[in-house]
């Protein structure tokens, strides 16, 4: 459930991502001005962004919205994918940190940095809670990827209620395994030493002829992904990267995808320099291309349907 990866062309930087999470309501691109009001669920009082935020989500209730990806007005960028099985969150609220449900973090991130490094350094203020969030009755498990304009990666996998951030070497991410058995798998798939280093790893992936892999689990749409992009001609444009994320699609083609709403529903690439923001809905085969530097001038709305 959820394909993304960051890719350079020759105008820019890009994240790219699927949204495969399940949801009986629509998800839409939202815009969130600097001094929005936003509460998150474990704490007594609300909190105003201090950065306005354009991304991909759904609306809870008149002034809540969910957010699964979004980009800040200093290019800071943040996505949330599943994490099944390996989050681990704390068990109870502490009361020298900020408590954060795990639907909380990406707003308290995008809220309040401009960069990686500085979320880095802020990191073990918060406290990830194992808590349920406004009108939902399950936890979550995620896991989250963080980019900024000046191409600085990183994510966070909480396999433990100590939170660290770690690399991420080939610019990929999807669900479980964790991304040390994710790198292990795919040498395997590629049929290399398992201490072969990252240069040998990216060869391979840009020498790669076989043919692909066909199924839709996580292991996988990483090494889809990973192949795609490496081999990325030097003329390459946000088209292309459309094209990747087509070959990641989990379609609605069973009865268990159907009732689970278990299926890709939308496709976004965002520019993190730019804060161009382009949204293609599914279902519909709509298409929204948003950019937060304009909306921040001209518009009131936030959900945009």
């Amino acid at each position: 459930m959820c394909t993304s990866f960051i890719s350079h062309l020759n105008n820019g930087l890009y994240f790219a991502r699927t949204m495969d999470f399940p949801s009986t309501s629509p998800w839409r691109p939202v815009y969130l001005p600097k001094e929005y009001p936003y509460r998150p669920i474990l704490e007594p009082k609300r909190q105003r962004t201090q950065h306005a935020i354009l991304g991909g989500g759904r609306q809870i209730d008149t002034q809540t919205y969910l957010l699964a990806d979004g980009v800040n007005d200093c290019g800071l960028v943040c996505a949330e994918l599943y994490f099944p099985y390996e989050a681990k969150y704390a068990l109870q609220t502490d009361s020298n940190k900020w408590n954060l449900s795990p639907q909380d973090f990406i707003l308290w991130v995008l809220a309040n940095f401009k960069t990686v490094a500085e979320v880095r350094m802020h990191l073990k203020e918060i406290n990830l809670v194992s808590s349920t969030w406004y009108h939902t009755d399950k936890i979550y498990p995620y896991h989250w990827l963080l980019l900024d304009k000046s191409g600085a990666t990183a994510i966070l996998e909480p396999k433990s209620t100590a939170l660290t951030l770690t690399e991420l070497p080939l610019g990929i991410l999807t669900n479980t395994p964790n991304m040390t058995k994710q790198l292990i798998k795919l040498r395997q798939f590629l049929n290399l030493p398992p201490d072969s280093n990252l240069a040998t790893l990216q060869m391979a992936l840009r020498q790669f002829k076989d043919p692909l892999p066909t199924g839709t689990i996580p292991t996988d749409r990483f090494a889809i992904a990973a192949i795609l992009k490496s081999q990325l001609t030097a003329t390459a444009t946000t088209s292309d990267l459309f094209r990747i994320l087509d070959q990641v699609i989990i379609p609605p083609t069973d009865a268990f995808h159907l009732k689970n709403h278990d299926y890709t529903h939308y496709q976004t690439v965002l520019n993190p320099s730019t804060q161009t923001y382009t949204f293609h809905d599914i279902a519909t085969d709509t298409w929204q291309h948003l950019d937060l530097n304009r909306l921040k001038y001209h518009t009131s709305q936030h959900f945009f349907r």
